[in-house]
């Protein structure tokens, strides 16, 4: 009883040795802290006693020293902000407070110091007047949240929140207008401004609607015409020649047969010259063989004869073993009889008890051939005398192998300005396939020959073309798109939709890629003289 209180006393002091020893985070964290404290440190010291403290809760020593060095770390701090916090000099101002407030969260003069911070820089920001052109709005947004990390003053970060949902509201309006006036490309800019600044789910729907109304307004409409050299047939095949490649071209391109749109650019229109030969067949063959069962025959058993081999030899053994049991049987009865008196000077007579071993042994060995001679007898019986086995015959046949080759070549001509050296391009349209019989016996099924039709080499012709065109598609959305950028090249100070619309349209021809709200919301941001972008949420 005496031994278990004694156990029972120090089992924390036991926790804690077995924590502090095995526990490298905490070791390591109370090093840190002891030599930050020496050489005064204090912030240092604090962060690791915290740490100390986290890693082995049940720590007074770590535990208890974090408050008292996050104190000093919090006074040190205080006195290094206070006079550029005077002086209006924030990036010397806040690192020390959030160093502190990280310690002491609820610090009294901390959190005044950093209020009264935040109100400095809104006041600073203030030139770009939140009611004024968007450009300004955005470029005070900008200013605001470019602190936003420093300054954890709930008021001040409730302010850029309602700064934003305002500027996101203005936004969704011009948006609206913009669609109204057919600008889909301006109204998916700036809805995308607008979902940027504030996002929901309503907002986040109505850029989806836009996005969509501006590929349809602004994809480049394509016109594909064929000319040349080829059969009627293939020629029939051909026709409808963008629709046919409509789905490799990229999301910013359509045929321009779907239709007409208001607002849309010129049509691109790509002109083939196309020659394509008749087909040169080649057939080739190749001799194969087929192993096929023909029938069945009967043959001698092979395992009847081993059989029977077995049983002949359970025989002999049984009869060699029925023999030496009867001999070694008789041997030990006799033996009973025989005494040393009856005969003297004859031989002695052999010990009785090693006779009748023998004959023990013997009639075992007796039992153990009569049942391997029963069970000889079954397995023969039951072993049929002949069996059936397959017959196998070979089935030669030929197989064709046929191979058509159409040699094609053509120029491409495109109505992009400066485009004068048309694309050339050739090749071979092939095509192949096998013949041969079937042979049911053999489980051969018939492979019949199917010849190409024409529609095919249409196909594969379309195949080889598709990717020339789609490359031609977009070098001349590239030179649309320098060109289009050349007439919103800057920002003008009074911009509107129109201009938007424009530099949504020269994005996506130049870039391939839709325009980024980022991008925009950053280029009225620094035209309005805001040195950092507005941060999306």
């Amino acid at each position: 009883m005496h031994s278990h209180s004694l156990l029972s006393r120090f089992s924390p002091l036991l926790v804690l040795l077995a924590v502090s020893g095995c526990n490298t985070a905490y070791r390591e964290a109370m090093a840190q802290a002891r030599e930050a404290a020496v050489r005064g440190d204090f912030l240092t010291a604090a962060r690791a006693y915290r740490s100390a403290c986290a890693a082995a809760p049940d720590d007074k020593d770590a535990c208890g020293r974090f408050p008292l060095f996050a104190q000093k770390a919090t006074d040190q701090a205080l006195e290094s902000a206070r006079p550029p916090c005077e002086a209006g000099e924030l990036d010397r101002c806040l690192p020390p407070l959030l160093d502190a407030r990280d310690l002491i969260p609820a610090h009294a003069e901390v959190n005044a110091l950093l209020d009264k911070a935040s109100q400095l820089h809104v006041e600073r920001c203030s030139k770009w007047q939140a009611e004024g052109p968007l450009g300004t709005a955005v470029a005070g947004l900008a200013c605001l949240q470019s602190r936003a990390h420093q300054l954890p003053v709930p008021s001040f970060q409730t302010l850029i929140t309602e700064r934003a949902a305002g500027l996101s509201s203005r936004f969704a309006d011009l948006a609206t207008t913009a669609r109204g006036a057919d600008a889909h490309g301006a109204s998916t800019v700036l809805m995308s401004a607008a979902q940027c600044l504030s996002p929901s789910s309503e907002t986040g729907s109505r850029v989806h609607t836009a996005r969509g109304s501006f590929y349809a307004q602004s994809a480049i409409p394509v016109m594909a015409h064929l000319d040349g050299s080829m059969s009627p047939r293939i020629a029939n095949g051909l026709s409808g020649l963008c629709e046919r490649m409509a789905s490799s071209l990229p999301a910013w391109a359509r045929c321009a047969s779907s239709g007409t749109v208001s607002g849309q650019p010129d049509v691109f229109q790509v002109w083939v010259d196309a020659l394509i030969q008749r087909a040169v067949q080649t057939v080739s063959e190749d001799v194969r063989n087929l192993t096929y069962v023909s029938g069945k025959r009967e043959v001698r058993n092979p395992e009847y004869r081993k059989a029977r081999e077995r049983l002949e030899l359970a025989e002999s053994a049984f009869e060699q073993a029925r023999k030496v049991k009867a001999d070694k049987a008789s041997a030990c009865e006799g033996a009973e009889k025989v005494h040393e008196a009856s005969c003297v000077g004859c031989p002695k007579p052999p010990d009785k008890k090693t006779l009748c071993d023998e004959a023990g042994k013997a009639a075992d060995e007796y039992k153990s051939s009569s049942r391997e001679l029963e069970s000889a007898r079954s397995h023969l019986s039951n072993t049929p005398e002949t069996v059936m086995e397959d017959v196998y015959d070979t089935f030669t046949y030929s197989v064709w192998t046929y191979n058509w080759a159409s040699n094609y070549r053509f120029k491409l001509q495109s109505s992009t300005p400066g485009s004068t050296e048309p694309v050339q391009a050739a090749g071979a349209l092939q095509f192949q396939d096998q013949e041969h019989v079937g042979f049911r016996p053999g489980g051969l099924s018939p492979d019949p020959l199917v010849v190409p039709a024409e529609q095919s080499y249409a196909d594969a012709f379309v195949a080889q073309l598709t990717p020339y065109v789609v490359a031609a598609v977009k070098r001349d959305a590239e030179a649309r798109g320098a060109w289009r950028r050349s007439q919103c090249g800057e920002l003008p100070a009074d911009w509107s939709t129109p201009w938007v619309q424009c530099w949504a349209e020269s994005a996506l021809w130049s870039t391939g890629r839709e325009p980024q709200a980022s991008e925009f919301l950053h280029l009225l941001a620094s035209n309005a003289g805001a040195s950092s972008p507005p941060l999306c949420r």
